[in-house]
């Protein structure tokens, strides 16, 4: 079982990295984002399913093998269905095959981007034709968008999600839902919900408003629920604050704060870097995802939950600001205009 559970983190490790970029590679400039979002929802509907499949659980103690069968399905189908996916044009060109890449293009994208498109892969392609390394990292632009792509995941976690995904079902227990997987039902039902608002707004309103909306409700939530639970309140008011907050942090994490990140940085990076910007940025939302369960508990019975969800409140102010003076706006943008814009915004670039 231990070594299952190694194989699957190795898989959700990987997978976690690849899908961004594919659908950020494959996807037409006017429905990148919009896609993009299907990364989400699929996650939401995926642990809607697994924790539907998990309330039989609470009353057969032997129903783990059914949860762990029903788990191999996933798998299975991703093997099947990637048989019929095309590969990216953007990996197609940078490897030499551009007829292939003019085929995928052409299958997937509109008539009218088809020519343009392939201009700009070319003369991206074409102008650096070096393999990327680790150590472009540590150079403009690559380091900015690294920094960046770090960032945003360090001040995600930071921001308290993983930690109100734990608490929730105390959160309900205390409004007598006593069943844990029902309670996380209900939860997962609200992100799902987010992730659509998300899907719809995402090519319309922008990565950077999303962004910066949602650790605005996600702050404004946490202080809800602090001054739900800090002020001597109607017990039945303070419960009922708690679980608006905790639902409406989820929904508003579920519209910009979730689904923003893990688009925004493959935009960003060059094609050069992608796959090493996205490892190193998912690298540091594993580590911090980590210490976050790790250390949650431990500082909820050191200092009380009204100081640490309020310490999460300040975060997610913070990364608002952040999102707002760092941020660079994608939406309607090809990958490739993005990079050449962000190559010539580079100090002391010569042309």
């Amino acid at each position: 079982m231990l070594l299952g559970r190694f194989l699957v983190g190795i898989g959700i490790g990987v997978n976690t990295v690849l899908v961004p970029i594919y659908i950020s590679e494959v996807a037409p400039t006017k429905y990148r984002g919009t896609l993009g979002t299907l990364c989400q929802i699929g996650t939401c509907l995926g642990i809607i399913a697994a924790l539907s499949l998990g309330i039989p659980s609470e009353s057969d103690p032997h129903w783990w093998r059914t949860m762990l069968y029903a788990a191999c399905v996933p798998g299975i189908l991703i093997v099947a269905g990637m048989q019929f996916a095309v590969e990216s044009p953007r990996w197609l060109a940078k490897v030499g095959r551009f007829d292939d890449a003019r085929k995928v293009v052409e299958s997937l994208w509109e008539p009218s981007e088809v020519e343009k498109s392939m201009e700009e892969i070319k003369a991206v392609v074409l102008n650096d034709d070096s393999r990327g390394s680790w150590s472009d990292l540590l150079v403009e632009p690559h380091n900015r968008v690294a920094l960046i792509g770090g960032s945003l995941f360090f001040l995600q976690q930071f921001a308290g999600i993983n930690g109100v995904l734990y608490f929730s079902s105390l959160t309900f227990r205390d409004v007598g839902i006593s069943s844990g997987a029902l309670a996380s039902l209900y939860v997962g039902i609200t992100n799902f919900g987010g992730a659509l608002v998300a899907s719809n707004l995402m090519d319309k309103q922008g990565r950077k408003k999303l962004l910066i909306g949602s650790y605005l409700g996600m702050a404004f939530a946490m202080f809800l629920i602090v001054y739900g639970i800090s002020f001597p309140l109607d017990e039945g008011v303070a419960h009922s604050l708690s679980i608006a907050g905790t639902l409406l942090y989820i929904f508003t994490f579920a519209i910009g704060a979730g689904p923003v990140t893990g688009i925004i940085i493959p935009e960003l990076s060059s094609a050069r870097t992608r796959s090493k910007v996205m490892g190193f940025s998912f690298t540091v939302h594993w580590i911090c995802n980590f210490l976050v369960g790790l250390f949650f508990l431990e500082l909820v019975h050191k200092f009380g939950v009204g100081a640490v969800y309020a310490g999460f409140g300040g975060v997610s102010l913070l990364t608002a600001l952040f999102a707002y003076n760092f941020i660079v706006e994608t939406k309607g943008r090809s990958l490739e205009e993005i990079e050449m814009s962000m190559s010539s915004a580079t100090p002391g670039k010569q042309e």
